[in-house]
């Protein structure tokens, strides 16, 4: 009995080492299922997935994009798409800038003396002419009031020497000096009057008035500072741009302001001035920004973060989920006949939603910017339009290109109304778009173009 034991032992053994060769040598006996094994429901090898994947096309000649050998497969791929639009670049230039006043001046006394009034305090709105400081004037007035009496007394000559003039009685000289005298005593209550003017500051304009320097009763000469007086109605800003940009800007461009001293708030002003010639030293053109101040927020002496706005160029415009990258760079992928093409492109700008690219890519062309699976170039593929969007074929010139989001209430898939050609950014939509005009590109970018322009976005 011992002996039947082995020999069934050995025999289970010799079973389960003959099977285990069976898997890993696949012998030719047994390429095709086994009956006996397939009627229990066993199969030793099972179909090969090579057999059963998705066979190419062939190393068919792509279109007229891309390079290297079609990897589709007959399989169709679902696939949602935009058209690709066209957008321009969002080129500016930025600097830091200074601002003043519209006007602004520090007031001086015209003469010596000691003050006598000051009727404003700081911080005071005064309009033109007002009496900002009175020194003592004392003798001022005596010689206002000595030069009108040598005044009256001098024409009250002159009226007597008419009338002695028509008896002969006085001379034609003496006449003259008479007259001579009349005119020097006129001049000398002029004189007078100056003088006494002179011990008074006024305004030389509306505005506001700083700290005042001194006090009552203070002596001050010509050289004494009395208060500073702006004119905060608007702020004009002054900073430099770079000798490439001196071409660029103009008078009339919208200048974009921002300042420390009021964070989160944006200022627009205007570039009213320019320097007639660069710097030959800093290779800078001094320029010039106004502001409107109508809330007295700013104040002269703050820094400014100028943002002033250039004309931008105009590039085909995707969406950023559109662009992908490999080993090879960025790249997007098109359809065209109902195959997936790939296109190699440069970015130019980058925003959080769109990209401006530039290579075989046209507007009008339909891009992909999602895919169920991994695209190869000429795989087939099932197009859907993404939700707010109408898929238009570049074939078809007439049909609208830019789409706008389904209006509240409407059913899936109804379209929206688009835009020739070319035209506009393939964005859900709330209003009219003005047809023919391209899309500023938003968002955070950051770049130096070919020709050296400075293009940010922030």
């Amino acid at each position: 009995m011992s002996r039947s034991r082995q020999a069934v032992k050995v025999g289970l053994i010799a079973v389960v080492v003959g099977i285990a060769g069976l898997y890993i040598g696949k012998p030719v006996l047994f390429s095709k299922p086994v009956p006996l094994f397939a009627s229990v429901g066993l199969t030793l090898w099972p179909t090969e997935t090579a057999d059963v994947a998705v066979k190419g096309s062939g190393n068919k000649q792509q279109g007229k994009r891309g390079s290297g050998k079609r990897g589709g497969g007959s399989q169709e791929i679902l696939a949602r798409a935009r058209n690709v639009t066209t957008g321009v670049t969002d080129t500016f230039v930025r600097a830091i800038g200074t601002g003043r006043a519209a006007k602004m001046t520090d007031l001086y006394p015209e003469s010596s003396g000691r003050i006598q009034e000051l009727p404003f305090k700081a911080g005071t709105r005064v309009s033109t002419g007002d009496v900002v400081l009175r020194l003592d004037d004392a003798e001022e007035k005596l010689a206002v009031n000595r030069a009108k009496l040598a005044l009256k007394d001098a024409e009250e000559q002159v009226e007597r020497y008419e009338k002695l003039m028509s008896s002969q009685t006085i001379s034609t000289v003496q006449m003259q000096n008479a007259l001579l005298a009349t005119n020097q005593a006129r001049l000398d209550l002029d004189k007078a009057s100056i003088d006494l003017d002179r011990r008074l500051v006024r305004a030389p304009f509306e505005g506001i008035l700083g700290i005042m320097d001194v006090e009552i009763g203070d002596y001050v000469t010509q050289s004494s500072r009395i208060t500073g007086l702006d004119d905060r109605s608007s702020i004009l800003v002054e900073f430099v741009v770079p000798e490439r940009f001196a071409n660029k800007v103009k008078r009339g461009d919208t200048v974009e302001l921002r300042t420390e001293a009021m964070p989160g708030h944006t200022f627009s002003g205007e570039l009213t001035a320019l320097e007639n010639r660069v710097n030959s030293e800093s290779r800078t053109l001094k320029v010039q920004a106004t502001v409107a101040n109508p809330d007295d927020l700013l104040r002269s002496g703050i820094a400014f973060d100028a943002r002033v706005q250039l004309e931008g160029d105009e590039w085909p415009s995707v969406p950023s989920i559109a662009l992908k990258w490999d080993r090879s760079g960025p790249h997007v992928w098109l359809a065209e006949n109902g195959e997936a093409l790939r296109a190699d492109v440069t970015v130019i700008e980058r925003s959080a939603d769109r990209v401006l690219i530039e290579g075989e890519v046209e507007p009008g062309d339909i891009v992909i910017t999602e895919s169920v699976r991994d695209l190869r170039p000429g795989t087939k593929v099932t197009l859907q339009a993404e939700p707010g969007f109408t898929l238009t074929s570049p074939d078809e010139p007439a049909a609208p290109l830019v789409s706008e989001t389904q209006a509240p209430g409407d059913k899936a898939g109804v379209k929206g109304k688009g835009q020739g050609r070319g035209q506009g950014k393939n964005k859900p939509d709330t209003g009219q778009t003005d047809k023919g005009e391209p899309v500023k590109s938003s968002g955070s970018q950051s770049r130096i173009s070919p020709d050296g322009t400075t293009q940010s976005n922030s």
